[in-house]
């Protein structure tokens, strides 16, 4: 999709999250990212999560927003602004947050973010609010030890059939996407028709989001080369 970097979290006391895991060590709670390591370090070192800016608007909406709208969604107060310019010198310069509100759980999110220098690809923000909504719940049912049913009928894809759908997932174009791989724009169409037809979905980001949830690709995958 054109991101850096993601995290998907619940919204919770993060001095129990163990690495090895992915989650914390105490209760079925998300806490996986590809953040820096001395970010995530500080960042529970410091207990940020209680005032974290991002979090706090997660709890103000349902929908997906950037970074650059939190001031409109919170009372953003000074040390909100100074813990957004650590965020920056960690290196996470922008991003796209997609809340998650399950009844009986604590606030979730699945964040995008970008690295200093790097515009957000705004054009890839609807497909965004899809995976990372999809992402979060396939982390849910991954840290409760739970599989996903596989789709009707369907089939696991090939290895060029995920190949295509991860690069749609990135924001390519089925020529892009011919290109990186070497073949022709026939070929790619057919792929990603057959593993549409595996899905039983109709549109190519219908297909990212349902490889995505029934683990035949990873939120890395989709992240930036």
């Amino acid at each position: 999709m054109g991101f850096d970097h993601y995290a998907l979290m619940h919204h919770v006391d993060l001095t129990h999250y163990d690495p090895s895991l992915g989650h914390m060590d105490r209760g079925e709670m998300v806490a996986l990212s590809n953040y820096p390591q001395a970010w995530v370090e500080e960042y529970i070192r410091r207990g940020i999560v209680s005032d974290d800016p991002i979090l706090l608007a997660s709890q103000r909406t349902n929908v997906g927003f950037t970074w650059d709208e939190v001031p409109s969604l919170i009372d953003f107060t000074a040390a909100h602004r100074a813990l957004t310019d650590d965020t920056r010198r960690a290196g996470l310069w922008s991003g796209y947050t997609v809340p998650a509100h399950v009844p009986g759980e604590a606030t979730g999110s699945c964040t995008f973010a970008m690295r200093v220098g790097r515009p957000l690809p705004m054009h890839n923000l609807a497909m965004a609010q899809l995976v990372g909504a999809f992402a979060f719940q396939a982390a849910r049912t991954m840290v409760a030890n739970a599989r996903p049913q596989p789709a009707p009928r369907a089939r696991k894809l090939t290895d060029r059939q995920l190949q295509c759908t991860i690069l749609v997932g990135r924001g390519l174009n089925e020529r892009q996407i011919a290109a990186r791989l070497g073949i022709s724009d026939e070929t790619v169409k057919r792929h990603l028709k057959e593993a549409r037809q595996a899905f039983q979905v109709a549109k190519s980001v219908q297909l990212v989001t349902r490889s995505l949830h029934y683990g035949q690709i990873s939120l890395s995958d989709l992240v930036r080369d």
